[in-house]
């Protein structure tokens, strides 16, 4: 009872935080937000009451129908600022890659419960299923959700058994591969990792970001500036100041005082999905909860560390937090599933 009601609490921190940074630096994606957040509960009980083995046994067309939202997407897709990652549907434009994270993760971790990841025919043909829906999204194109996608597939396969030997191999080879991969980044990407290396490289241009980012959080101090009162959001300093970089945002009205409450929620939250990896007894099971916890804790990471500069920015959001109806929504699904896991375990088979 305690564990819950710590729960509750740090999840009701992060929503709450969330909605006053968004009302504070664009007022007018509130009522949205506050939409999403109440569908996105909503979600979470749907997904919670249903019986997750149906959802696992289905995931095979779940799979394909990942593959055919991507491949519409790209075809019909809306192109904002040269990315053509969402599919407008009247007055809703979802983004595609954030609703196939679900599927996905219950597709993988099917799959490789049933398969020896360590045989040449299963890692081949993992590596393709994996590649496929990474290499559609990429083409969109979203690298950052594109690198979500690996980070899934990748930990499903490393818990499922993958020999150490082999993923060394696999890492070497990548590593030859790497100059090739570079050459076919596109300019703004480039532009991208050079600022992660040296922000004032551009300080006007690929660098301003991460640099006007910094300032923002080092300018909360101990206790922020205030709701509303923070100069870098509020003048127009810091782009994307409720989706990429809304923790900025956070961190400068709020103060070192409110990153650690936020910061903590996210911990504790994380120590539990771990926690939880520890009372599951099925193998499907086990590897979906480690596809949320990887995803959960890949996002989470990149997103401050691109916000702090000590990663490049590649537009991944914070987990329940950024502004966007898309990510909170597939997030709240993966929690549903989650809670799922906890009363369908005894009456699941492999």
């Amino acid at each position: 009872m305690t564990n819950k009601l710590v729960l509750a609490i740090c999840f009701s921190l992060i929503f709450i935080f969330s909605l006053t940074t968004i009302w504070s630096t664009t007022p007018k994606l509130f009522l949205p937000q506050f939409a999403f957040l109440v569908t996105g509960l909503l979600l979470v009980l749907v997904f919670a009451k249903t019986d997750i083995g149906l959802w696992f046994n289905f995931s095979p067309i779940f799979y394909f129908l990942s593959i055919i939202l991507l491949l519409v997407t790209l075809i019909f897709g809306e192109t904002v600022r040269g990315s053509t990652r969402w599919i407008s549907l009247g007055p809703a434009s979802p983004q595609t890659s954030e609703f196939v994270k679900p599927l996905l993760t219950l597709f993988f971790a099917h799959y490789l419960s049933k398969r020896n990841i360590n045989h040449l025919k299963t890692f081949i043909s993992y590596l393709i299923l994996a590649l496929l829906p990474a290499g559609l999204i990429l083409i969109q194109p979203d690298l950052g959700s594109a690198l979500v996608i690996l980070a899934l597939s990748g930990s499903i396969a490393l818990f499922s058994g993958f020999k150490l030997k082999n993923l060394i191999l696999i890492v070497i080879f990548l590593a030859l591969l790497s100059p090739l991969a570079i050459k076919t980044l596109k300019p703004y990407q480039i532009d991208r990792l050079q600022s992660f290396i040296d922000p004032y490289h551009d300080p006007l241009g690929s660098g301003y970001n991460v640099i006007q980012s910094v300032i923002a959080i080092g300018s909360g101090g101990l206790f922020g500036r205030g709701v509303r009162l923070g100069t870098q959001s509020h003048l127009n300093y810091l782009p994307e100041r409720h989706t990429d970089f809304i923790f900025a945002s956070f961190a400068e009205e709020f103060g070192f005082v409110g990153m650690s409450l936020l910061l903590g929620s996210y911990v504790i939250i994380f120590s539990s999905l771990i926690k939880i990896l520890y009372l599951l007894n099925d193998n499907r099971a086990f590897l979906f909860q480690v596809g949320l916890i990887s995803i959960f804790v890949f996002q989470t990471f990149v997103n401050l560390g691109m916000n702090l500069g000590l990663a490049p920015v590649t537009g991944i959001t914070l987990p329940l937090f950024s502004y966007g109806g898309s990510s909170l929504l597939s997030f709240s699904i993966l929690l549903g599933l989650n809670i799922n896991l906890l009363e369908f375990i005894p009456r699941m088979r492999i």
